[in-house]
């Protein structure tokens, strides 16, 4: 599948401590315009075509896409929809959900399979200083959303306030009515303080696997998260995902509103002397030294010593590409958070500990498998 962050404008009237876009791009109310939209459509046409992509997922994405109004995002998803006809695409948005108005209901029930992807943070937004008013609001637009038939996936970047308390964060996303939620991590892009390293970022995942485990032996049931349950797959089943043994190099487009290009998010206002732009077309993409040069970097240069011995190695491939390992510095942690997947895989020694990790993967939709029967009816 070819992922697309499709970004109609960068604009955003939230500012977040961590945020990987300078502030004058924030700022910048400018609009992807028809022509621009019409050659970026072209070029993920094209790119599919080529690199055997039958399905493509859209994300409108920014800055902050409900900053426009539903008619102008209805406007954008149909040129969408016509200009990748025949292909597979599903359409996905991600806000801050600050801006959400009942006007945005409509669209994102037609057109997003009502569900939107919201960020939500619990020190790096504030509201006249205020991190609890920022949630507040949050949890307001989220009823909101709620209230007519929408599900809010909500997606966090853990600073060291949170990797230091996995408890309070869990039990919150539960207490509020969340049954699963999402984490990033802070890299070298953009500002922010209070970012934590790769051990504690581990310590905070494997924290997270121990509570949802413990919820799971209890209740039957559990919040999951996006990364634990990737980390389960890779060690149960070999199974690449998230931030471990990712294609996304190759297999990710990101369009800026001026058609500027990248592979990562993150990056894109970084390294825009380097990137085409999708008026050049797709010979110019492809042949890219940046896409290259990045691919090179997640397939091989990434690929440190220590990951040629470590029996994760099959599914982890060394992890995020822009996350730097760390063995060597002091904290003892790669990028493939190797002492989470340790704790993983010493847990599911047991008949009960694997048992449970089933019932989370299964849980979490890695596996066509009940849940709430632990997974006892595939170990028969």
């Amino acid at each position: 599948m070819l992922t697309v962050y499709l970004k109609p404008t960068n604009y955003c009237n939230v500012g977040c401590d961590f945020c990987y876009l300078p502030e004058e791009v924030r700022s910048d109310k400018g609009r992807m315009t028809p022509d621009t939209l019409d050659a970026s459509l072209k070029l993920i046409r094209d790119l599919a075509l080529r690199e055997g992509h039958s399905q493509i997922s859209v994300l409108y994405h920014g800055g902050e896409p409900l900053s426009l109004s539903a008619d102008n995002l209805f406007w954008y998803s149909d040129q969408v929809r016509a200009g990748l006809e025949g292909f597979e695409v599903v359409e996905n948005i991600q806000s801050s959900l600050i801006p959400l108005r009942p006007s945005h209901l409509k669209f994102l029930k037609e057109r997003c399979g009502s569900f939107v992807g919201s960020s939500i943070d619990f020190s790096g937004r504030t509201i006249n200083g205020s991190s609890e008013a920022y949630m507040e609001l949050w949890l307001q637009k989220v009823a909101l959303a709620r209230e007519n038939g929408i599900e809010v996936g909500p997606i966090m970047v853990p600073t060291t306030n949170e990797t230091a308390n996995p408890a309070k964060v869990y039990g919150w996303f539960k207490s509020h009515g969340f049954n699963y939620f999402s984490i990033e991590r802070y890299n070298s892009y953009g500002a922010g303080a209070d970012r934590p390293d790769n051990q504690a970022h581990s310590r905070f995942l494997r924290c997270l696997f121990d509570l949802a485990m413990a919820d799971l032996e209890q209740t039957g049931e559990c919040v999951y998260n996006n990364a634990v349950a990737a980390s389960i797959g890779g060690v149960m089943h070999n199974m690449p995902g998230e931030r471990w043994g990712g294609k996304c190099q190759r297999d990710f487009l990101v369009v800026n509103p001026d058609g500027g290009l990248n592979t990562c998010p993150d990056r894109i206002e970084y390294e825009k002397d380097n990137w085409p732009n999708a008026h050049d077309g797709v010979d110019a993409f492809q042949t890219s030294p940046a896409r290259k040069g990045w691919i090179k970097v997640q397939m091989i240069e990434h690929v440190a010593n220590h990951c040629q011995s470590c029996s994760f190695r099959s599914f982890c491939r060394s992890g995020c590409p822009i996350t730097d390992h760390q063995v060597h510095t002091g904290t003892g942690e790669c990028a493939g958070y190797r002492s989470h997947l340790m704790h993983v895989s010493d847990f599911i020694e047991s008949p009960k500990g694997r048992q449970l990790a089933t019932a989370y993967i299964a849980g979490a939709g890695l596996l066509n498998i009940d849940p709430y029967t632990y997974g006892l009816e595939k170990s028969r």
